[in-house]
């Protein structure tokens, strides 16, 4: 009986531990994501022609937060033009996510840059 109630005792603190750690994965809780829709197109000789970010979602950011996903999105397109898959010719459609912390998100405002 004591080996049963040790047993038990020892498998709901492995299940609190758990359920602990898997809470503080969990991005939600302390961060933003963002999506963002860009578009590269690619011409004839397999040259880059134009990266043009074409939505970012995002209804309560302001100005200068808009910016700062605009340029991020850029950079990121810039990066993925490298992968194979985007070097045929025509229009290729990307969907970028990205992840800010709360608090670095909020001091987008007062801040011009990263």
């Amino acid at each position: 009986m004591k080996r049963k109630a040790i047993l038990l005792l020892v498998f709901l603190c492995f299940c609190a531990f758990a359920k602990a750690q898997i809470s503080t994965q969990d991005y939600r809780i302390d961060s933003l994501q963002f999506k963002m829709y860009t578009r590269i197109y690619v011409g004839p000789q397999l040259q880059v022609d134009s990266i043009t970010v074409r939505k970012i979602f995002c209804d309560w950011c302001s100005e200068s937060q808009i910016d700062i996903l605009h340029q991020e999105a850029m950079r990121q397109s810039m990066i993925e033009r490298y992968n194979p898959k985007y070097r045929k010719p025509g229009q290729h459609r990307l969907a970028l996510y990205v992840r800010f912390s709360k608090e670095d998100f909020k001091n987008l405002n007062s801040t011009d840059g990263y």
